[in-house]
């Protein structure tokens, strides 16, 4: 009998859907992150308070939600002013709060660390990895974060090291560990090949 095998720290996301028990719903996107956001008001619509912060990239699907999103809508022009929105209106979010997030992996990273800091865990959020697959990774060797890695091997934006990218993800870091693929021969490097497109 065979057994399938899976890495416990990758993280494994799902479809955004209403949580039934909360007493007001947060809803958090970037870019593609928009159709997510689109399908959930699509399910049957909640009867308490919700607010959306939408960043607008790539693809912008804002002239949709703006007809879709009855009220609460907040359309912004980056990530950092989404997240500095989401900073400003943590301290007036009450108890039964529920966070759903649909974007990039780096993306719902970098919201899961920004309401980490008011006390809401993991465990509260609901994500949706829409986008790239493209891999947050933190080299082991410098400490940097390198954002944006679709490949098996990326370059440290720190150090310069050429990093492989492991499947091991810390949450702590929002990142993929990467380590220096040529330690013990340098210069000598596998094939480099495009697998988080």
């Amino acid at each position: 009998m065979e057994h399938g095998y899976t890495i416990k720290s990758k993280p494994i996301y799902g479809a955004l859907a209403w949580h039934d028990k909360a007493t007001v719903h947060l809803v958090i996107a970037q870019s593609q992150g928009g159709l997510a956001v689109l399908k959930l008001f699509e399910q049957m619509q909640p009867k308490q308070p919700v607010r959306v912060l939408y960043a607008q990239q790539d693809t912008d699907y804002a002239k949709t939600l703006k007809k879709v999103v009855p009220e609460g809508l907040d359309v912004l022009n980056s990530e950092q002013e989404l997240l500095d929105v989401l900073k400003s209106i943590m301290p007036t979010m009450r108890m039964g709060l529920r966070i759903y997030i649909a974007g990039s992996e780096g993306f719902i990273w970098s919201v899961a660390e920004a309401v980490k800091a008011f006390g809401v865990e993991n465990a509260d959020l609901m994500k949706e990895q829409t986008d790239t697959l493209a891999r947050t990774i933190y080299c082991v060797h410098c400490k940097a974060i390198t954002h944006n890695i679709t490949t098996n091997i990326g370059k440290c934006s720190g150090c310069g090291r050429m990093l492989f990218v492991r499947d091991h993800f810390s949450r702590q870091m929002g990142a993929y560990m990467g380590l220096m693929i040529d330690a013990e021969s340098p210069g000598e490097l596998p094939a480099i090949e495009e697998i988080y497109p």
